[in-house]
C-alpha cells in the first residue's frame, strides 16, 4: 500500500494535495487541520524537512502554541507522524511524515470504486432478471429467480456471462433456464468465465459447423451427379464408331 496513492495520482492526473482537499471531510480533516497539511506538505515538497512553524502561524494568523495543538490532533488522528531519526553525526532531528494520511486517502478511493462497482454490478443482475423476463415473454416464478440468484451468488457468473447463454437460448428457440443453465455449466467446464471467452468459443463452434456443413453439402452434390458411362474400347466389334 506504501505506493498506491501514486497509483490514483497517475491514473487520474491530479495531485494528491488536490485530492485530500476533496475529500478533506470523509478523512476526518477540519478546515483548520486541512489548512496546516497543505502549509505542512508545501515546505516538505520545498525541501524543507523541518517545518517553520513560526512562519505557518503567520500564514494561518494563528498562535504558535494553536498551531502545535493542530499538530497535536493530526498526529492523534494518525495523518501525521513525527518521528525522531539520527543523522549521519549522530545527530537527532525530527521527520514528518503524512503516510499515514496518503494510507486513509487509498482506503478511501478503493472503497468509492468497490462501492461503484457493486452498485454497476447489481444493475447488470437487474438487468438480466429483465431481459429473461422479455425473451421468455413472461414474469419469472419464485423458483427461476432462485436459480438466477444462485447463478450469481453462488456459482459466481459474470451477468454479462449469463446474458450471453441468455442470447444463445433465444437462438436455439428454448425458453426455459434448464437449458442456460446447462450453458453455463458447459462453459464452466472448459474454464470458460468471462463473455469475451464465452464469444471466442462460440465463435470457433460455429466455423467448425459451417465446415462441417460445407463438407456435407459437397458430398451430396457429389452424389447426385449423373454417372458418366465408360466405354471400354477394347469391347468395340469391328465396324462401330463412336461418336
Amino acid at each position: 500500500m506504501e505506493n498506491d496513492w501514486e497509483f490514483f495520482v497517475d491514473a487520474k492526473q491530479v495531485t494528491i494535495s488536490s485530492l485530500i482537499l476533496a475529500n478533506y471531510q470523509k478523512l476526518g480533516l477540519t478546515e483548520e487541520e486541512l489548512v496546516l497539511f497543505l502549509q505542512i506538505d508545501s515546505q516538505l515538497q520545498a525541501g524543507k524537512n523541518i517545518p517553520d512553524i513560526e512562519k505557518i502561524s503567520q500564514a494561518m494568523g494563528k498562535a504558535s502554541t494553536d498551531i502545535y495543538s493542530l499538530m497535536h490532533k493530526l498526529v492523534e488522528k494518525k495523518v501525521l507522524a513525527i518521528n525522531t531519526v539520527s543523522d549521519e553525526n549522530g545527530r537527532e532531528t525530527n521527520q514528518y511524515s503524512f503516510k499515514g494520511l496518503y494510507q486513509k486517502l487509498v482506503a478511501l478511493k478503493r472503497q468509492e470504486e468497490m462501492t461503484t462497482s457493486q452498485a454497476a454490478l447489481s444493475v447488470s443482475r437487474a438487468e438480466i432478471y429483465k431481459s429473461i423476463e422479455v425473451e421468455f415473454g413472461r414474469a419469472l416464478t419464485p423458483m427461476e429467480l432462485q436459480t438466477i440468484d444462485m447463478w450469481f451468488s453462488q456459482d459466481h457468473y459474470q451477468p454479462e456471462l449469463v446474458k450471453l447463454a441468455l442470447r444463445e437460448a433465444v437462438l436455439n428457440q428454448v425458453y426455459n433456464l434448464r437449458y442456460i443453465d446447462r450453458i453455463l455449466i458447459s462453459w464452466e467446464k472448459q474454464n470458460i468465465k468471462t463473455a469475451a471467452d464465452a464469444q471466442k468459443l462460440l465463435v470457433k463452434q460455429r466455423e467448425v459447423k459451417a465446415a462441417k456443413w460445407s463438407k456435407t453439402t459437397s458430398q451430396s452434390k457429389a452424389k447426385d451427379k449423373p454417372e458418366i458411362p465408360v466405354y471400354k474400347w477394347s469391347n468395340r466389334t469391328e465396324g462401330e464408331h463412336y461418336c
